[in-house]
């Protein structure tokens, strides 16, 4: 069987101060009238039956999940901490081995924004049969339409299918000039971090590639469904050092293969990644808040909440109001944000903030 695993454990920490510890980006309604993590279920619902699609999430999160959807219990799998993606596609991995030996995983981020659904259900469709009856780890790897330094980047090695490539090499996320001379060869995809394999081949990956975690995930499958699963699932995740699917898996398989795919797709890292989703002024300005006056403001973001925001003589800024945290920051360093979250974090009296 087909199941669908939603990865949804993550802080948002670019995003702040609008995705917050207490209730982080994919449960919020950032594009549209629907939470982030509702539309990636709704997206794959028409190829995964429902009762198939499993989220995987912090246990701090599963209030939030189950108030926000309709979801059987069992179909939510917890994580004691966020120990990066390796070990949460695992603990899915050896859930769904437990009950299915075949079992096909589609691994989603639940953060992510796709337009054309009739091609993404199109991908889906082929991704799985390649995943099943050619024993490859896909991944889905999107036609770049500018130089993006966000994104991660993946090589196309020779083609094994109908659009369907070895993966040559991945590429962490490059500049701006890097990024331009990938998209002049034409053979370089941005990694969608969205994956489809079986079950088992992966988990035979992780024997090779990752065998201290392999040995952590075997003892935790030998406990799925006794009175000690949780006790067991969490005295293993103590143990367990965080790592990427990527960097664990992918950048060292020779089983990886990558899907291309030409839907409209953004992973929403950043504030300004949300504004390609959002209506512009005629001063290119982005406007989401009700009570704002602007004088010679051009090329700014305005994310607010409940106050009044006034500007003067702005360019190319970001300005996000909340409730508790006001944030100003220059657009070209929004990828920094992340690293400001981590300086909050350190101080204790702010910690209410994060």
């Amino acid at each position: 069987m087909v199941y669908g695993v939603i990865m949804s454990g993550g802080l948002g920490s670019r995003f702040w101060p609008k995705s917050r510890k207490h209730l982080p980006k994919q449960f919020l309604k950032t594009v549209g009238d629907k939470t982030m993590i509702e539309c990636t279920i709704d997206r794959i619902s028409s190829v995964i039956d429902k009762d198939k699609i499993h989220i995987v999430t912090n246990q701090n999160y599963v209030p939030i999940i189950k108030n926000l959807l309709d979801i059987e219990d069992g179909n939510i799998f917890r994580e004691p901490t966020n120990k990066e993606t390796a070990s949460c596609i695992g603990l899915a991995a050896i859930k769904l081995l437990k009950k299915d030996f075949e079992a096909v995983m589609v691994v989603l981020p639940s953060d992510h924004v796709i337009i054309g659904q009739d091609q993404f259900e199109e991908t889906l469709r082929r991704g799985i049969s390649m995943a099943r009856d050619g024993d490859y780890l896909v991944t889905m790897g999107i036609s770049p339409t500018r130089p993006e330094a966000g994104y991660g980047y993946i090589e196309k090695g020779a083609e094994v299918n109908n659009g369907i490539y070895k993966v040559k090499r991945f590429v962490e996320k490059p500049n701006v000039e890097v990024a331009k001379s990938f998209i002049e060869k034409g053979s370089y995809l941005w990694n969608s971090g969205m994956f489809i394999w079986r079950a088992d081949r992966l988990l035979r990956e992780f024997k090779k590639y990752l065998p201290d975690l392999y040995k952590s995930l075997m003892r935790m499958y030998e406990y799925i469904g006794t009175d000690r699963e949780n006790e067991v699932i969490e005295e293993e995740y103590n143990k367990i050092d965080g790592i990427s699917i990527d960097f664990g898996i992918m950048q060292r398989t020779h089983r990886g293969a990558v899907l291309e795919t030409s839907f409209e797709w953004d992973d929403i890292g950043s504030f300004t990644s949300l504004e390609r989703f959002l209506d512009k002024d005629e001063y290119e300005n982005v406007i989401s808040v009700k009570d704002v006056s602007l004088l010679d403001v051009k090329n700014t973001t305005i994310l607010g909440d409940k106050r009044l925001v006034a500007g003067i003589g702005l360019e190319n800024i970001l300005i996000v109001d909340t409730e508790d945290v006001l944030l100003v920051c220059n657009k070209e360093r929004c990828q920094d944000i992340k690293a400001l979250v981590k300086n909050i974090s350190s101080l204790d009296e702010y910690e209410k903030f994060i």
